[in-house]
């Protein structure tokens, strides 16, 4: 798929929705680079903090959105006439990053099925149950849920992966 121009698509969802594994197989059909919001993540280096900072992980300042803006530029110039894919959990709450997107995707994902991707993630102890649905889930909530009205394309996590990828590049090639 060529454009005249970058062609920037931004995809987010809560976290086990299938940003990522959305996000690999169409940069493999597409040929496409990817930005993960995780890689903006103020907290690399920082050893989990107390139970009561929590909260802050899932927060959307917890991104590093002026830099984030500043790659999506600098890839967006050197791939001129391609597709490039963001992806992560905020990536639709930063005006400034939504109005250089081209396409949003947005994953929704029941919390049920939001704390089994996670368990089946991070594994099963008791924290991660906790903090997926005390942190995440409500994090979502609060902050990520609210940019679905920013979506072009609002799709289901718990569809068949292969069918969602379709309708992305159905999509991708009416937008082109």
């Amino acid at each position: 798929m060529n454009s005249k121009k970058s062609f920037i698509i931004g995809i987010t969802g809560v976290s086990g929705s299938g940003k990522t594994a959305i996000s690999k197989i169409l940069a493999k059909k597409i040929k496409a680079p990817i930005i993960h919001l995780d890689d903006y993540w103020k907290y690399h280096n920082v050893e989990i903090p107390p139970r009561k900072e929590w909260k802050k992980w899932e927060h959307p300042s917890s991104i590093d959105f002026n830099r984030l803006y500043k790659e999506i530029v600098k890839l967006k110039r050197l791939n001129k006439n391609k597709i490039i894919i963001v992806e992560g959990f905020h990536v639709l709450h930063n005006k400034k990053i939504r109005d250089i997107l081209d396409l949003k995707i947005y994953i929704s994902l029941s919390d049920n099925l939001v704390i089994k991707r996670r368990l089946e993630k991070f594994g099963p102890e008791e924290n991660q149950k906790m903090y997926s649905k005390n942190i995440v889930i409500k994090s979502y909530k609060r902050y990520g849920k609210l940019t679905k009205k920013y979506a072009d394309l609002v799709i289901r996590g718990n569809k068949d992966i292969n069918e969602n990828i379709k309708n992305i590049l159905r999509y991708v090639k009416n937008k082109l």
